[in-house]
């Protein structure tokens, strides 16, 4: 999963201020410096919910640059998502615009309403991936008894645990994995990787350690890493 860059994201932001302007143009038919600040703030939070909110997760500057709004688990976010992130971007832009320039600080980009709502602008534009052909992607073992090995993520995912008639990647012989420990699954929309713990009793980690509430996902892009029970038994996605 590739985030959006700053400048892909300030273009996208120009192109709408165009696409606001010019459906706020009728408020100025109210006839008054009110009416037209009135007017224009509820057809941008319109604009921004509604497009955001629908099935293509993006207002038009985002779908015109290939971008998707998705939520911590790489799915596209819902209207109340979208509220939450739009009057958070209020906030952003009242703190002078240093909600915006928290992004350029960030890993991931995120801005100060994108961590308000839990949200990602990510690049939503089709990727091929030579992983067994399936264009699905690939779980690949960086240490431990699958060191080396490559699994392609064709299908819905793969789940990964001690339990052969259960499991895709079977780990008999390392310690800290569980019968039935984790799956993993490839969401092609926003390119992210979604790692889920299946309440296993030695834990899911990301690489930097954090880890996944069982039952729960994270959402992790190509080129990173996590493991199960502990370090020796790491895995990257790509």
């Amino acid at each position: 999963m590739n985030y959006t860059t700053p400048g892909k994201r300030i273009l996208a932001a120009i192109i709408d201020f165009f696409a606001i302007s010019l459906l706020s143009a009728f408020a100025f038919a109210f006839g008054d410096l009110i009416g037209v600040f009135v007017g224009g703030f509820f057809v941008e939070a319109a604009y921004m919910v509604l497009m955001m909110g629908s099935p293509w997760h993006a207002t038009l500057g985002q779908k015109a640059l290939n971008m998707q709004v998705v939520d911590e688990y790489g799915n596209g976010i819902d209207y109340g998502k979208a509220t939450v992130r739009y009057f958070g971007s209020l906030v952003s832009a009242i703190l002078i615009g240093i909600g915006f320039l928290v992004g350029l600080f960030d890993e991931r980009y995120q801005t100060l309403h994108d961590k308000m709502a839990g949200t990602y602008v990510v690049d939503a534009s089709p990727l091929a991936y030579s992983a067994g052909g399936s264009g699905g992607g690939a779980v690949i073992g960086v240490s431990g008894e699958k060191a080396g090995m490559k699994f392609a993520l064709s299908g819905n995912g793969v789940m990964i645990g001690r339990e052969s008639a259960a499991c895709h990647i079977v780990m008999k012989k390392s310690a800290g994995v569980s019968r039935i420990h984790c799956f993993v699954s490839y969401n092609p929309a926003s390119r992210m990787y979604i790692i889920s713990d299946r309440g296993s009793k030695y834990g899911t980690f990301t690489e930097r350690g954090e880890r996944i509430t069982p039952q729960k996902s994270v959402a992790l892009k190509s080129g990173e890493r996590f493991y199960l029970g502990s370090p020796n038994n790491m895995f990257e996605v790509m």
